[in-house]
């Protein structure tokens, strides 16, 4: 998810009346699709395929909620896009229902994330990849290791550090589909509580600062624990495809999403389905800086290039070029796009973005017309936070963690578009798709 920092100016204050009056929904569409929230916020349990589940990810929202839209919109073989990919959730479950899905993200660890489990490789493959690793490592070589900062050394035991050094510069994850599965499952196992994990006890969601862990460390005698990193990513890969493949290979793209058509073809999206950014202090950068540094050596060079405080104004112009952007690489026919959008504060975002960007936005589409969209709908859907990942932080006084009180799903098309309603929202199943 590319985030921009969100600081509203709140001596302007809006008039939901006025909000009111602007929102135009479609009522033939109201009317026919009859989404429902309670659909997917009723669903118990881990029902999806494993690949969604190898890696947490800050502000995710889960396969619930991009599995009834793909199911209900779209057909097999559709094209479902997500240009703030995060950790894959809409292409994985658009891959796992036979879509081709397509995710996009300017971070260098939601890439890793979306791209090893859109290589989609069989179990056989990574278990050979993985016994050639074990077989090439050479202890003696990595005896004497150099250049890990002190903050590294500090979480891992050497041991554990000379195998990930060592896997650092074998795994072609880039450019290999079984490598950079097994990046992404390394990823997961980078830092956590149980013996599942590499680095001392610590959260496996976000990575804690550096002298917060140091203090605790310090403080609660912690010792590193000498942990074999193959055993655990063996394990780690046949629980993910103990179900086997996703339906449908998808693509995976590390790009800036205000230039997505660049990557995309023109016309080609039958669904966008994406989380823009909205929250206020979310650091993908620093708040992932241990998984980071094996990736790509530090955390500095995505914080500088996702974080930028803006204003609303600011926002909002950035979002406008999201909307552009859509508006050339979807389906001018049948193509719809799904925003789910948090209020921040007193302020319900996404009718804002209707009613003061989207609204009066005029682009070019696939054929080359000016077009403007039509707003097709509004959903609220109030999930508890109990059930958010974004509430992360246990400290009554500190409240830069909780969870937004409200998403909201901006739904549009093209202005002359005929989307289309597939199923009946009851129809919609919350089950695996085996290949």
């Amino acid at each position: 998810m590319q985030l921009y920092l969100l600081a509203i100016d709140y001596s302007v204050q809006y008039s939901w009346m006025f909000f009111m009056e602007a929102l135009e929904f479609d009522s033939d569409w109201i009317r026919n699709s009859k989404i429902s929230s309670s659909s997917w916020q009723s669903v118990k349990g881990r029902w999806a395929m494993p690949q969604h589940h190898t890696c947490t990810y800050m502000a995710m929202f889960p396969p619930e909620l991009p599995n009834y839209f793909i199911q209900r919109f779209t057909s097999p073989g559709d094209v479902v896009l997500d240009p703030f990919s995060g950790r894959g959730t809409t292409p994985v479950q658009a891959c796992a229902l036979g879509r081709y899905g397509i995710g996009n993200d300017y971070n260098d660890l939601a890439y890793i994330l979306t791209l090893g489990k859109l290589a989609n490789p069989s179990l056989e493959d990574v278990l050979q990849r993985l016994s050639e690793l074990c077989d090439s490592y050479r202890r003696e070589e990595w005896l004497y290791f150099t250049g890990v900062p002190r903050k590294i050394r500090m979480i891992f035991h050497p041991e554990t550090t000379r195998q990930l050094l060592y896997l650092q510069r074998e795994l072609d994850w880039r450019n290999s589909p079984v490598d950079s599965f097994i990046g992404m499952i390394l990823m997961g196992a980078m830092h956590g509580a149980s013996k599942g994990f590499l680095s001392l006890s610590m959260p496996n969601t976000f990575s804690m600062g550096w002298n917060y862990v140091k203090k605790y460390i310090d403080k609660n005698g912690l010792k590193r624990p000498n942990r074999d990193v193959f055993p655990i990513l063996e394990e780690r890969c046949r629980k993910t495809l103990k179900y086997g493949k996703l339906a449908k290979n998808g693509r995976a793209i590390l790009g800036d999403v205000r230039k997505i058509s660049q990557n995309v073809e023109n016309g080609s999206v039958d669904m966008v389905f994406t989380s823009p950014p909205y929250l206020k202090v979310i650091k993908y950068g620093l708040y992932n800086w241990i998984r980071l540094w094996w990736l790509i050596g530090s955390h500095e060079s995505i914080d500088a290039k996702l974080d930028d405080e803006h204003r609303l104004e600011n926002y909002l112009k950035f979002i406008e070029e999201v909307l552009r952007e859509t508006m050339l690489v979807l389906n001018p026919n049948h193509g719809i796009a799904c925003f789910v959008i948090g209020d921040v504060k007193q302020l319900r975002t996404a009718e804002v973005v209707w009613t003061d960007v989207a609204s009066n936005f005029a682009g070019v589409d696939a054929n080359g017309n000016f077009k403007k969209f039509r707003l097709l709908e509004i959903v609220e859907d109030k999930i508890p936070d109990s059930q958010k990942v974004t509430k992360l932080w246990k400290s009554e006084d500190d409240k830069s963690g909780k969870a937004t009180p409200t998403d909201r799903i901006l739904i549009l098309c093209h202005e002359d578009a005929n989307p289309r309603i597939l199923k009946n929202h009851k129809e919609v199943a919350y089950e695996r798709r085996i290949k």
